[in-house]
């Protein structure tokens, strides 16, 4: 081992918090994302657990692809986060993750588990903090960097795009509320309280959160949960093709529903009617108004838009002939936009599986 280094246990330097069960927090308005055991995102909490630099490792099922999160977090029970304390770079911590294999140390028969102790006598090597530092500058090469601003900047040139579409109107443009264009206009249902009680959930009918919409490119064509019967009854099932429209937490995220399907009192539906409006117009439309209505419910402690921020907001529609080829027109831009990010991510998986390749040098002192 190179001078200055030493090696040390994981109980010396990082802190192991455990997960809990995310029915504890779920919240349609939470802020702070819920992860499971291979980082998967579960939904959203009012409250959170683990700070920003923190890695999540599998306690049970997935055990052996650490994910390093980059904001507060709830982790549930099947995860462990692990923080580093000071002296330790949080980053090289989690590229020691990545190079370690914790199926050695399974101890489930059918399910992949960890034991906390044992996490706790790991060893790693520590070299000096500044050589940490250089370390963790190679593992995040620059290449990485200009991949991921690739990225970005596509997605920034359909954004501009979609600006200038609605900035720069022509002649028969007339400004109309959401309402004026819709046959149906108003916010979900989610009635029973407790909201997370469990006869609600299980059955056949897809149940919508803000999360899913966010998370959605123009149409949501995915869920995370389902009603039951029973969930259905104290709702209301919105056909495929409404706009939704989030308006707490994650506030003026939109997309047209793929499927028929509930969601809760945060979100708006909007049902539009064909002889005012397209629907892939309204949903365009609104993603260039994302900014103005988010800033519209900021000023609270938790941001927040409702039913009356669309009573006077007027937005501007052209005739439905020019709607549909300002659609097309859109379609085609987005298909290329994703095109270019999935082309750039794969680049940005291609750099992963490099680095990996240099964690054995990185931590035997050889980089």
């Amino acid at each position: 081992m190179k001078a200055g280094w030493h090696t040390k246990s994981f109980s010396d330097v990082l802190d192991i918090k455990n997960g809990r069960n995310q029915k504890e927090v779920e919240s349609d308005s939470g802020e702070y994302p819920i992860y499971g055991s291979a980082g998967n995102l579960m939904g959203y909490a009012n409250s959170y657990i683990c700070e920003a630099g923190t890695i999540i490792v599998g306690r049970k099922g997935n055990i052996n692809s650490p994910i390093y999160v980059e904001t507060r977090f709830w982790n549930v029970d099947t995860a462990f986060g692990f923080s580093a304390k000071p002296g330790l770079d949080s980053k090289l911590l989690y590229y020691y993750c990545l190079s370690f294999d914790f199926s050695a140390l399974n101890r489930g028969t059918t399910i992949p588990s960890l034991v906390k102790s044992e996490l706790l006598s790991i060893s790693i090597p520590v070299p000096p903090l500044p050589e940490q530092h250089r370390i963790v500058a190679i593992l995040d090469e620059e290449a990485r960097a200009n991949a991921e601003q690739n990225r970005q900047n596509a997605r920034a040139l359909f954004e501009s795009h979609l600006q200038s579409v609605f900035t720069q109107r022509g002649e028969g443009w007339v400004e109309k509320t959401l309402e004026e264009v819709a046959t149906t206009f108003g916010r979900g249902k989610s009635r029973h309280r407790p909201r997370n009680a469990p006869h609600l959930y299980g059955g056949e009918y897809p149940f919508v959160q803000t999360g899913d919409i966010r998370n959605a490119e123009h149409v949501i064509t995915d869920f995370s949960q389902t009603y039951s019967e029973a969930g259905l009854a104290q709702s209301r099932l919105w056909p495929k093709g409404t706009i939704c429209i989030t308006i707490a937490a994650n506030i003026a995220e939109t997309a047209i529903l793929g499927f028929d399907a509930c969601f809760p009192d945060s979100v708006i539906g909007v049902v539009a009617n064909p002889k005012e409006a397209d629907v892939d117009f309204i949903e365009y439309l609104l993603q260039s108004f994302k900014v103005r209505l988010q800033s519209l419910g900021k000023g609270s402690a938790q941001a927040n838009i409702n039913m009356g921020t669309f009573e006077n907001e007027r937005f501007p529609f052209p005739p439905i002939a020019e709607q549909k080829l300002i659609v097309a027109k859109l379609d085609a831009l987005a298909a290329e936009t994703q095109r270019l990010e999935s082309l750039y991510q794969q680049k940005l998986a291609a750099l992963d599986e490099l680095k990996k390749s240099l964690l054995h040098q990185a931590f035997s002192g050889q980089l």
